[in-house]
């Protein structure tokens, strides 16, 4: 069964669900907690305030990158596959 539209042509859509729902959670959570980029970045090195502003911008990330900063964050992600 096909979806009935691709909003990214080379990504499918469960993928760009996934990401948006983690990008969304990351920013509640920067905002509920008042963090800034240095703290999370005490977390994990690699994260810096571009990173942030990307998402504060709407601009999507990878998955790896979302993954490390959920995990910063305090938040923590499950996946299930259902048939």
């Amino acid at each position: 069964m096909a979806a009935t539209y691709i909003p990214e042509p080379y990504k499918c859509v469960t993928a760009s669900e996934i990401e948006d729902a983690m990008a969304a959670a990351i920013l509640d959570r920067i905002e509920q907690r008042g963090l800034t980029a240095a703290e999370i970045s005490r977390r994990y090195p690699s994260i810096r305030s571009g990173h942030i502003a990307k998402l504060q911008r709407g601009d999507m990330l990878g998955f790896r990158m979302l993954s490390a900063l959920t995990e910063a964050v305090g938040l923590r992600v499950n996946i299930e596959v259902t048939p």
